[in-house]
């Protein structure tokens, strides 16, 4: 990874976020700001870049970016698929590489992750929900994967708990495991929940979480993991984007009795 490497050099870049998929991933750790790169090579042993495959772009436009002009294309010229990078992890010892379990999903933009044991929790802020009450600011880092510990990744926090998102439409909806049978991939359902601003954390688990269809719409079932692709500020679930605020989770449950011994 230096300055002759020739994807950099003959620019075997085409696009913008999303890239063709035949980009060369060195041109563009370079055009997006995670490597700079020099005459020697980097101190660092491992470079690992996540990308999300996308479909076929219409058209892919250039761009000037840290110091690397991207090439145009349209998708006539272009028969294939395209990709987005998601997130970083650099590790520059070999005891860096030998944590790095998986790879934080997280905002190009953000400073580069420091390899290290900590809850995914640790750089949450806390706002107030539609019931004002207190939820975490969202945010990619909240719901992203990092921890080493597997107990805090999402999709794991699912088997048990629900997620509830706000959106700035304000409106709420909730995120919960539908289906999980072993050996097979999981599912996940997508609903709205009704009545937002009154309904309190104690009132959701009273009725049971997940929510029944009573106090819930359904917007998506029969959901896979990798249909879920959460943003900078938003989340895309089969093509429609919500815009999100804030989140919280809460415990799975069954509905509270409301009959007399």
């Amino acid at each position: 990874i230096t300055q002759d490497n020739l994807g950099i050099k003959e620019r075997r870049i085409w696009g913008n976020e999303p890239y063709t998929d035949d980009s060369d991933l060195v041109a563009i750790a370079v055009h997006s700001g995670i490597i700079t790169p020099t005459a020697e090579a980097p101190k660092f042993s491992v470079l690992v870049m996540i990308m999300r495959i996308l479909e076929g772009q219409s058209v892919y436009t250039s761009s000037m970016r840290n110091s690397l002009k991207s090439r145009s294309l349209t998708g006539y010229e272009h028969k294939g698929l395209s990709m987005r990078l998601e997130g970083s992890a650099i590790c520059k010892t070999t005891e860096d590489e030998a944590k790095l379990t998986h790879v934080v999903l997280r905002p190009v933009r953000l400073e580069r992750y420091s390899i290290k044991s900590h809850n995914a929790f640790s750089e949450a802020r806390v706002i107030f929900s539609l019931s004002n009450e207190p939820a975490f600011k969202y945010s990619l880092s909240v719901v992203a994967d990092r921890s080493p510990d597997a107990k805090y990744w999402t999709s794991v926090r699912l088997q048990t708990q629900s997620m509830y998102v706000e959106t700035r439409d304000r409106k709420r909806y909730e995120l919960s495991l539908e289906n999980h049978v072993q050996g097979q991939s999981a599912t996940y359902r997508f609903v709205e929940c009704l009545k937002p601003r009154t309904t309190s954390k104690a009132v959701i688990q009273e009725a049971g979480v997940p929510l029944p269809e009573a106090d819930s719409t359904v917007v998506e079932k029969g959901l896979l993991w990798n249909q879920i692709e959460w943003g900078v500020s938003s989340v895309r679930i089969r093509g429609n984007v919500y815009k999100l605020v804030c989140l919280f989770f809460l415990p799975n449950s069954s509905p509270a009795s409301t009959g007399k011994e």
